[in-house]
């Protein structure tokens, strides 16, 4: 016999359910709610929510990106080709520095210019001794932790650019001159480390014999002929001048302009310690901040691009300082050293993983013996308040290169299997560290550098207001689908079942049962209603176990919207499953 029971839900597979149809069942609504693809870190950091944002926009973007990057090409030849070919005294950045110089050599006597540097060095002292009568910060700002090669590279700032364009520029000069060999010990030296031998590589070209002034050039296989990547010895010695001019204290007003407007200068075209082929990056995120200010509204398109080229211009500005931060905070670890035991712990790190990497099992140990000697009394010169930061100091520095232990070389098998560990170790610490690089360290530097465009050039107030609506509206839009999607079910109709008797009261499935059992004595034999069938058509919220097994289709329960009565919807599905029951027991 059949029964046509036209209410029951059919038995569609889930997944089908979520992503098929439109009517999604009333005590799972998980599959309906709209996943956003968002990211924090994404969204709080500069380069990568603008090529997030990108994707979508090439076909405006890459035209801009040419303009910007023919541009910079310009700008970047500009700049450096009267460095490449003449002498330091002959640039425009001594002209810059002799013109300030001999301005503030005037002025030098005045008492509110002699009180404005008292107070400066007031505060330069006060910060001195605040630091030197406290460990956690001596060790912050005097102890820091040594990460790996490229992290050490960039932490070294301007320097460390100079000194790996320098050997590169080296390189050059030694395959277009083959019998030059003056190059030869300091490039072998300082492969690795450049930025360690900085002062060294410089000096080796001012004494060399070579033709400073020589161009070196090359056409990059990317610039498809059309870009040509110039250089001399000449270059590094100019910039490296500059460098030191902004880097080293007791230097004139002058020179200090003089180097900062380099560095500016650098980040602008980001290819004056590199080749050209760093351009384009620049080229990218600059064409960006024009396609912004091409949607701000009229009137502060200026403030919009300056604000978003500022925010990036920061974000290359402060590489070095944001590796050094990361090294900093990881030299918390040290707290409870000296300086000399600081210095003795990095020399038997590097010490260990050496004789790890030979196999001298005697002088590993005897290393290993030092580095833990060094830790333990570290240790018990660390107070008890000093310790929530120097974990803090062994978060930040887990798993880094230079002050991980290296496995003992064992053979080949033994050594690939000990290595899994130290990999595991070493990758779990760099991805750490780089979160919090994207998340935390890069948007900081990135918003300064937009809050000081905002003070010189103004705030897009109008254009800010605007995006906040639009972000807010987009909310509003998505929680009323939200709820639109929850709500869904009730405003289906049920539609009548057919039933072989007339039910007296619709809404109470008890009384429903007593009617059916009445008009039918056969039914009655074989459904009798007892305690537990009585309260199964209770509150699903009384807690009452039922005696069938409920529908697949409902799966977990998931949380339904306020706005929404749960005891009514679930009630609703509950009688449909009792209902159905008692449809296969009268006929089984």
């Amino acid at each position: 016999m059949t029964q046509n029971v036209s209410n029951l839900h059919q038995n569609i597979p889930y997944y089908q359910k979520q992503y098929g149809q439109s009517a999604v069942n009333p005590n799972f609504t998980a599959g309906a709610m709209p996943v956003s693809s968002g990211n924090a870190i994404v969204d709080k950091n500069p380069i990568l929510s603008r090529a997030e944002s990108s994707q979508n926009n090439m076909s405006v973007l890459a035209p801009a990106v040419g303009v910007s990057a023919l541009t910079l090409f310009g700008i970047n030849n500009f700049i450096n080709n009267p460095l490449q070919s003449k002498k330091y005294e002959d640039t425009i950045f001594n002209s810059i520095e002799k013109s300030i110089d001999n301005f503030t050599s005037k002025y030098k006597d005045v008492p509110r210019v002699k009180s404005i540097k008292n107070f400066i060095n007031s505060i330069n002292d006060g910060i001195k001794n605040r630091i030197n009568n406290s460990e956690i910060l001596r060790t912050l700002f005097q102890k820091p932790s040594i990460g790996g090669p490229q992290v050490q590279s960039q932490a070294a700032g301007a320097r460390g650019h100079v000194a790996s364009r320098a050997l590169e520029v080296m390189k050059k000069y030694k395959e277009a001159n083959p019998g030059f060999t003056e190059f030869d010990a300091i490039l072998k030296k300082a492969s690795k480390d450049s930025y360690k031998y900085y002062d060294e590589i410089i000096s080796t070209i001012e004494k060399s014999s070579a033709n400073l002034t020589q161009i070196i050039q090359k056409r990059p296989w990317w610039g498809l002929g059309l870009v040509k990547n110039k250089a001399s010895l000449q270059e590094i010695l100019n910039k490296s001048r500059l460098v030191e001019n902004y880097k080293l204290a007791g230097k004139t007003l002058g020179q200090k302009t003089a180097g900062y407007l380099m560095r500016a200068t650098e980040c602008l075209t980001n290819g004056m310690f590199s080749g050209k082929g760093q351009v384009l990056i620049q080229a990218f995120v600059i064409a960006q901040s024009f396609q912004e200010a091409m949607k701000a509204e009229k009137g502060e398109k200026a403030q919009v691009f300056m604000a978003s080229l500022a925010e990036l211009m920061a974000f290359f500005a402060t590489m070095g300082i944001q590796m050094r931060v990361v090294n900093h905070l990881a030299g918390l670890k040290f707290i409870g050293m000296g300086k000399p035991q600081h210095k003795a712990y990095q020399k038997y790190m590097e010490l260990v993983n050496k004789y790890a990497a030979e196999g001298n099992h005697q002088k590993y140990h005897k290393a290993l013996l030092k580095i833990n000697q060094l830790k333990q009394e570290a240790k018990l010169n660390t107070k008890w308040y000093q310790k929530p930061i120097k974990w803090i100091g062994n978060i930040m520095s887990y798993g880094r290169l230079r002050e991980t232990v290296k496995p003992l070389k064992f053979s080949k098998v033994a050594n690939v299997f000990a290595k899994i560990p130290y990999g595991l170790k070493v990758g779990l610490g760099y991805a750490g560290r780089f979160a919090l690089v994207a998340a935390v360290i890069m948007p900081f530097f990135s918003n300064i550098g937009k809050k000081v465009s905002y003070a010189i050039f103004g705030k897009p107030v109008k254009t800010i207001a605007r995006e906040e609506a639009e972000a807010k509206k987009a909310e509003q839009e998505t929680t009323a689908t939200q709820q639109q999607t929850v709500q869904q079910p009730q405003q289906i109709k049920p539609q009548t079942v057919q039933q072989p008797t007339q039910v007296s009261k619709p809404g109470n499935l008890l009384d429903t049962m007593k009617n059916m059992q009445q008009a039918n004595p056969i039914a009655s034999q074989t459904i009798t209603p007892t305690t537990s069938a009585a309260t199964s058509v209770q509150s699903p919220d009384a807690g009452i176990k039922r005696t069938y097994i409920p529908n697949p289709v409902l799966g977990y329960e998931n949380s339904i919207n306020a706005a929404s009565t749960r005891t009514a919807q679930i009630d609703a599905v509950m009688r449909q499953a009792d209902y159905a029951e008692a449809m296969a027991q009268r006929y089984l």
